[in-house]
């Protein structure tokens, strides 16, 4: 809805404070600068807006904030029974332990399998020596070919039992490391898991509304709070027919509900491309130039958007405007006038009378 402004003595003020009549039935035309504009109604938000969600269904049993505290980004907000996730976490943290132990090079498993190792080698060195010393003899036809056949193949196993050793100490080792990756990868997934019972503030702000209490039942997905962060704005809706004159950085006039009496100056920071179906209208922000000292979230207001500013105009009371666009003159003569912005209350005259002119309330012409 369109409407047009007064501009007197440096602020703005709606056309019904004009004082143009002369008495109840005459009137004459006033020369003034006024300001179109587009009214929109709206209310106060915050650039910054979280949710405070549930990821798990649980009680609440802690809340750590109420309406109207400050909170910091990763603070804690609110607390969700976990008896069974805190058992899990702890299995999970106690296995991951146990891996990291028996991981360790100076584990008991470990350390058992080593020395069979070191066992082994150590045979293999004795048979060795044997094995060299029993082919010397065979060539020298101080043992039999048996005998040395026998060595031989007992100086084969050995090589191949610490070559099988080492290899159940590698794959020891591997699995015991494998074992620990594991028990840490369920560890965190059971931190995880326990962190979805703690509600932490993703952004520095203020508490604007708690949902639930204590020993409420919290669904997944369901609200429990909401922060607001950033700068306060105004969120305002225009009609489609108004929606053409609007454009960013345009001055806006707000008169919050809180504050009957003062307006501030805005203006407007971004324009919604898509018509809002629900509000059935289009939305815009506005910034505030000049910040209230006290500003309450959601906080109804009214604006006039300027989209034209003209000088010396010259306007009557609307009602003194006949439907033909006529008005009548103080000796009852009819005079068509062209018209320009107008609204309930007053009307811009482009030509047709003057100031000079004394009008009267028109009857039936």
């Amino acid at each position: 809805m369109k409407k047009f402004l007064l501009k007197r003595t440096g602020y703005f003020m709606i056309m019904s404070a004009l004082t143009a009549c002369n008495g109840v039935e005459t009137t004459q035309p006033k020369q003034v600068d006024i300001i179109n504009a587009v009214f929109a109604g709206g209310h106060v938000i915050t650039d910054e807006e979280y949710q405070v969600m549930a990821k798990t269904e649980s009680y609440l049993i802690k809340s750590y904030v109420e309406e109207g505290v400050q909170v910091d980004a990763g603070m804690p907000l609110f607390q969700l029974a976990n008896e069974v996730q805190s058992q899990n976490l702890f299995n999970a943290e106690v296995t991951y332990q146990d891996a990291l132990r028996k991981a360790d090079k100076n584990s008991p498993e470990q350390i058992q399998l080593k020395l069979q190792v070191d066992q082994s080698r150590l045979q293999l060195e004795l048979d060795e020596k044997n094995y060299r010393r029993y082919r010397n003899l065979l060539a020298s036809k101080a043992v039999s070919q048996l005998d040395f056949e026998q060595m031989k193949l007992q100086y084969d196993n050995s090589i191949r039992n610490v070559e099988a050793k080492e290899k159940a100490l590698e794959d020891l080792i591997n699995s015991l490391e494998l074992d620990v990756k594991n028990a840490k990868s369920q560890w965190i997934i059971q931190q995880e898991k326990n962190d979805d019972y703690f509600l932490f503030s993703s952004i520095e702000g203020k508490v604007l509304k708690v949902y639930k209490r204590q020993g409420e039942l919290v669904r997944p997905g369901e609200t429990v709070a909401v922060i607001g962060g950033g700068r306060k704005l105004a969120k305002l809706f225009v009609s489609e027919e108004d929606i053409h004159d609007i454009k960013l950085n345009q001055l806006v006039i707000l008169n919050l509900n809180t504050q009957k009496d003062k307006t501030y100056n805005g203006t407007i920071s971004k324009i919604y491309p898509s018509f809002d179906e629900v509000e059935q209208s289009f939305i815009l922000e506005t910034v505030f130039i000049e910040k209230p000292d006290l500003l309450y979230h959601n906080t109804q207001l009214q604006a006039n958007i300027i989209i034209g500013e003209q000088k010396n105009a010259l306007v009557i009371p609307s009602e003194f405007l006949s439907k033909e666009d006529s008005v009548m003159l103080k000796n009852g003569t009819q005079k068509f006038v062209q018209v320009g912005i107008r609204n309930d209350q007053w009307v811009e005259i482009i030509d047709g009378v003057d100031q000079t002119d004394v009008l009267q309330k028109p009857g039936l012409l």
